[in-house]
């Protein structure tokens, strides 16, 4: 790895190759052209990279991670060398299930919809149950634009990741994977030009969009669902400790475990991809965010357990230094 020093500062060039669209790094970026002697910041950590961002990074033909950085940017670089030469691994198959998830939605009352969720969950769990499953490398290849059926679909991925933390055994996990996937079926019932609208919802429409946790779960039901902790995740995922959510206006003790890790995966997810209107706050910025301004809303210890998801990530790189 070729490295740069100026002022006693030891900076690393990077592969260039792994600057895209919609990628975050846990890393900041310098840049230094051909004539230059001093290296200046040119990217933050904990954003993701806009077009905007890809046009200002290509205008430097050398680009730098600082020494302290250098194990953060070489883990990522690991994950992103796998992601691409095993091409039927998670990139992959994230896609696949994506346009199975996006013809469930499109078809959300057909009976063989629950079959087809349970295999996939089934395959998802096996996966992230692995030893050799990182987490930063799913996040990577994670939609960074929302969509319904990307976001049920990384929702599920983080609350199988969150729950596996928290030490649920593989049936657990299974059927939290199903509640996490389902949990936005009731959007199905509403209008698109609500669900889709740009900006901030009439007090008429987000009482629509408020129905969808009730329309899912009925949804769910008639689809023959009868566990009581699915079907309670895809219902209270809306329910906030404090007692002001919806529909139930159930407080802390009273909302179920699959709720509170859905309710805290679908946040972390809603904030952290695109949308047409708004970029993604971050990674760190949304987690501080939960920590801080959220406490209200979501329950505080599976916060923290999101958390850990991933400082021990973080964790298994500082101790390969």
């Amino acid at each position: 790895m070729n490295e740069y020093i100026v002022n006693k500062e030891r900076y690393y060039l990077i592969n260039k190759e792994i600057i895209n669209e919609g990628v975050e790094f846990f890393f900041d970026l310098y840049g230094k052209n051909t004539k230059e002697e001093n290296v200046s910041l040119v990217s933050t950590k904990s954003r993701k990279l806009i077009a905007h961002d890809i046009e200002n990074l290509s205008d430097y033909k050398y680009l730098y991670v600082h020494e302290s950085e250098k194990k953060f940017y070489e883990n990522y670089y690991k994950n992103f060398m796998t992601t691409k030469l095993i091409p039927k691994n998670m990139k992959n198959f994230y896609e696949e299930v994506g346009n199975t998830v996006n013809n469930i939605f499109e078809n959300p009352t057909t009976m063989k919809n629950v079959k087809e969720v349970e295999s996939i969950v089934n395959d998802m769990v096996s996966t992230i149950l692995h030893n050799d499953f990182s987490v930063s490398s799913f996040i990577t290849i994670l939609a960074s634009d929302y969509l319904t059926h990307t976001h049920s679909l990384n929702v599920s991925v983080y609350s199988l990741c969150l729950g596996k933390h928290m030490g649920m055994n593989k049936k657990d996990l299974e059927n939290l994977g199903v509640s996490a996937l389902l949990h936005d079926l009731g959007k199905t019932q509403i209008s698109d030009k609500i669900i889709n609208k740009e900006g901030i919802l009439t007090e008429h429409e987000f009482n629509e969009v408020k129905k969808h946790p009730m329309y899912g779960w009925a949804m769910a039901r008639q689809l023959g669902v009868t566990n009581k902790e699915i079907l309670s995740g895809i219902r209270n995922h809306h329910e906030r400790v404090d007692g002001t959510g919806y529909p139930d206006k159930q407080k802390d003790e009273h909302i179920s475990i699959f709720a509170k890790i859905i309710a805290v995966c679908d946040v972390f997810d809603a904030l952290t991809t695109n949308k047409s209107y708004k970029n993604s706050t971050g990674t760190f910025n949304t987690l501080v965010m939960m920590k801080k301004e959220m406490s209200k809303h979501l329950d505080g210890d599976v916060v923290n357990h999101f958390i850990g998801v991933f400082k021990e990530e973080m964790s298994k790189i500082q101790q390969n230094k």
